[in-house]
């Protein structure tokens, strides 16, 4: 018998279990996988190693997300080496380099965009101070939406006149503060929707502005480069769980979660194990192939909706090959056509290890990962497949070439939704969390605690959303949720 099972070892399951584990309960995470992270992982071929996602770290910084989780538990963080450029943003006319000092930042804003530099250094100083006033609630780790009167009074206690600021923009959109300053520059809301594509799912018109102000400051509170990927982070963590005598079973995947008089969870190996709490770490949309019949009939969120719920997912190429880049930046973002949608190949992020990155990459070699946004639904036709893969495939590498001339390719191999499916055991391939429809879309956003008793949800699907960061928060909210009931 457990106090509580976690299923899933992204950032918000390893987050949970360390935390539960310090606290004393006794806990069992089960992954399926053979490697722990799930769209956080990584594998290794021919001596190199890759990132699932081309995604770089936040939350290192001193009172960062990750730098307060390290010290609640106890241990050291893995080497991070903070970004001066977080990325550049290549156009076919341009390249606009994203630095993380605001300061810089504006000087190549004033470069890039004279005519429209006040404006913009204006909105992002807005952008900056709604930030600061969202942050500063959210990392005081909320249960949003509240589920009982407890939490609604500890969210009025959270809140603060930062806070309050904000509300006015509650319901507006990105878009909307862009006409406010006037600002109508093409490649600029380009570079704004590659940005917010890649971080919150969703462009300028649909994105909330709240929403958009974490997104487009995040970097500037600290970008980072992690010595052997995010996974290195989620092994760190599993690894202090182990050692605060956490039970950790690899392979060994979730088949139903049912309730008794506890609860139960089976899984693939025919082991039953019962606990009193089930936290579930990964997709809303993927839990209804686990969940117990009599559960989801009583369960809020229902089947058919989150089905039709939109959601991306990732089309990813992975390459091992000769150090030849002749730029210092590590992250590379490449829109094609400004007028087209940041998906399917028009908009791609590229993520090279660093040269002096021994776990990445042998000497003299870098391991790249790249990933654009794709529709999950459109891989599931085998007839189609393969057609389909080549031609995303020839498409991204060939603006690759324009810049980068990659010789001596070593390894090449290609994820869809499909292989994300496999992998990560996420319904259809879905990743990255749910894509926002309008500005309103922050209040359709789940809770991490569910209407059913000691079933428990974190990461992308649940609030406060996606990324490394927004999932370790979940799982933090989590675990102080049952510890604050037991």
């Amino acid at each position: 018998m457990y106090d509580v099972i976690i299923v899933g070892t992204g950032f918000g399951g390893v987050t949970t279990s360390a935390l539960l584990a310090k606290k004393g309960y006794r806990t069992l995470t089960l992954e399926a996988a053979n490697e722990l992270g799930g769209c956080a992982g990584k594998f290794e071929r021919q001596s190199f190693r890759f990132q699932a996602g081309a995604t770089l770290g936040m939350g290192f910084e001193e009172d960062g997300v990750f730098s307060q989780l390290f010290h609640e538990l106890g241990m050291s963080s893995p080497p991070v080496h903070l970004l001066h450029t977080v990325m550049d943003v290549h156009f076919s006319e341009r390249t606009i380099r994203y630095y993380q000092q605001k300061e810089r930042w504006f000087e190549e804003i004033a470069l890039q965009f004279p005519k429209d530099s006040g404006a913009i250094v204006r909105f992002f100083e807005e952008m900056f101070s709604l930030a600061d006033a969202l942050l500063s609630f959210i990392y005081k780790r909320p249960m949003i939406p509240p589920k009982t009167m407890k939490h609604i009074f500890e969210a009025i206690q959270k809140a603060d006149r930062k806070l309050l600021s904000a509300a006015p923009f509650l319901f507006q959109s990105i878009a909307k503060r862009l006409q406010h300053y006037g600002i109508r520059d093409e490649t600029f809301i380009a570079f704004l929707n590659g940005q917010l594509v890649d971080s919150v799912q969703t462009t300028i018109e649909r994105c909330p502005a709240l929403l958009g102000a974490v997104a487009l400051s995040i970097f500037h509170r600290g970008a980072f480069y992690v010595e052997g990927g995010l996974a290195t982070v989620v092994h760190a963590l599993a690894e202090r769980y182990k050692q605060l005598g956490g039970a950790l079973r690899m392979r060994e995947k979730v088949i139903s979660i049912r309730k008794e008089h506890h609860w139960l969870v089976t899984t693939n190996r025919k082991q039953t194990y019962e606990a009193k709490h089930v936290v579930f770490n990964g997709s809303v949309h993927s839990i209804f192939a686990v969940l117990d019949d009599s559960i989801k009939r009583t369960f809020s969120i229902r089947e058919e909706k989150e089905k039709k719920r939109p959601a991306w997912g990732a089309f990813t190429i992975y390459m091992g090959v000769d150090d030849n880049f002749q730029t210092d930046s590590l992250y590379h973002q490449f829109i094609i056509d400004k007028t087209k949608p940041m998906s399917e190949g028009n908009q791609f992020l590229l993520s090279t290890s660093a040269p002096f990155d021994r776990q990445m990459a042998p000497l003299g070699k870098r391991s790249i990962t790249i990933s654009t946004h794709t529709d999950p639904l459109r891989w599931w036709e085998r007839d189609a497949y393969d057609n389909k893969k080549n031609m995303l495939t020839q498409r991204i590498l060939q603006r690759i070439h324009e810049t980068f001339p990659l010789t001596n390719v070593h390894v090449e191999l290609i994820g869809t939704p499909v292989t994300f499916a496999r992998f990560t055991h996420r319904a259809f391939g879905k990743v990255g969390g749910y894509i926002p429809n309008d500005p309103f879309s922050l209040l359709s956003t789940y809770a991490p605690q569910t209407n059913v008793e000691g079933l428990w949800l974190c990461g992308d699907t649940v609030f406060p959303g996606a990324g490394s960061l927004s999932c370790a928060l979940s799982g933090w909210i989590v675990a102080n949720a049952i510890t604050m009931d037991k």
